[in-house]
């Protein structure tokens, strides 16, 4: 008697290797993103708001001074430049 166990066709390991290329594949991404792309976006989040606070504070302390500056305009415009 010969083995009743059927082989399969070219086609059907095409596909389980294409399946499990794309599974693999899949892993890989999503341990990068973990492990590269997170941390790199939550470390930007960070920066740039406090960034952003500190600027606008200098801006705010300086048109501040401008205030009964008698060239006010002039003032102001440096500030504009600075910020």
């Amino acid at each position: 008697m010969t083995d009743t166990q059927s082989e399969k066709t070219p086609l059907a390991r095409l596909m389980l290797f294409m399946i499990c290329l794309s599974v693999s594949g899949s892993i890989i991404a999503g341990v990068h993103y973990y492990a590269v792309d997170l941390p790199e976006q939550r470390a930007q989040a960070l920066l740039e708001p406090r960034n952003g606070q500190e600027l606008k504070a200098v801006c705010n302390i300086c048109t501040s001074h401008c205030r009964g500056d008698p060239d006010e305009y002039g003032c102001l415009q440096t500030c504009e430049l600075g910020c």
